[in-house]
């Protein structure tokens, strides 16, 4: 995810959608107008200390939060859907793993005029990010960040396609399904290897859409993120993530509407 936007996972940079098979020229004037350079933007978080109603944001067990070893969101562009973002949750003897996986197909006239794909795999311990590695096939662009913890110095090191970075040990990363990262103001930038900072603000209780169908609604706390990441992400009162919003590089509105939690949030409690 590239781009000025800064999602979950996807990053911001400024270059546009590129078809580079001849045969698509027709479909590049037929799309200028309409998906110049779509990408995700890249998430990041900040907040109050007490962000949510009864949520217990440290000591995160995923699987019994969550209610499932997986949690899946259809993403939507302008309302209509692209892709799909999943989360996988293990639990071992080295820690909790997390994988988060994206991938969105736009077409056009029944050619594939944009595809993105987004692969993040941490290993957590004690609510801290001990290890990360992230691939992201960015329509043809690939682009990859590692990151790990140093005992010695305490810090984490991140090197990603930026070159290296050293950020603060307990440095939250953008992938959203931690309520820990809302007392975030600095998150790990999961397309550059850069740490971003952030501000948020709690925007108050909502109904929003879940599950498929869109007739289903759930209660949720909304909070917006500004500064050098923007987008607006949406938790439920246990801190379960629910829900993302952000505008992508053509100004297109991109959602992540929740399929699994209306299932899962009854299975859990």
């Amino acid at each position: 995810m590239k781009g000025r936007h800064n999602t979950s996972d996807p990053a911001a940079l400024a270059s546009p959608l590129v078809i580079t098979i001849p045969m698509r020229f027709l479909i590049i004037l037929l799309l200028a107008a309409t998906i110049p350079g779509f990408c995700f933007s890249t998430t990041a978080h900040a907040a109050s200390s007490s962000p949510l109603p009864s949520a217990t944001c440290t000591d995160i067990d995923p699987v019994k939060l969550y209610g499932s070893t997986e949690w899946v969101f259809q993403i939507r562009r302008e309302g209509s859907p692209v892709g799909t973002h999943k989360l996988q949750f293990h639990t071992g003897k080295d820690g909790i793993q997390v994988i988060a996986q994206s991938t969105i197909n736009i077409s056009f006239l029944g050619f594939s005029a944009y595809r993105f794909d987004y692969r993040s795999e941490s290993l957590w311990q004690h609510d801290r990010l001990a290890k990360l590695a992230v691939n992201v096939d960015d329509d043809g662009d690939q682009t990859s960040l590692n990151a790990r913890y140093d005992s010695k110095t305490d810090m984490l090191q991140a090197t990603g396609p930026d070159g290296e970075r050293t950020l603060p040990a307990g440095t939250f990363p953008t992938n959203h399904w931690h309520c820990g990262v809302l007392s975030q103001t600095t998150v790990l930038n999961t397309i550059t290897g850069q740490p971003n900072n952030v501000t948020i603000r709690n925007m108050g209780q909502e109904k929003i859409i879940a599950g498929n169908g869109g007739v289903n609604r759930i209660d949720a706390t909304h909070f917006q993120y500004d500064g050098e990441l923007r987008t607006d992400a949406w938790y439920d009162a246990d801190g379960r993530w629910v829900r993302l919003a952000f505008r992508a590089r053509d100004g297109s509105e991109i959602v992540y509407r929740c399929l699994t939690c209306t299932r899962n949030i009854k299975a859990a409690q």
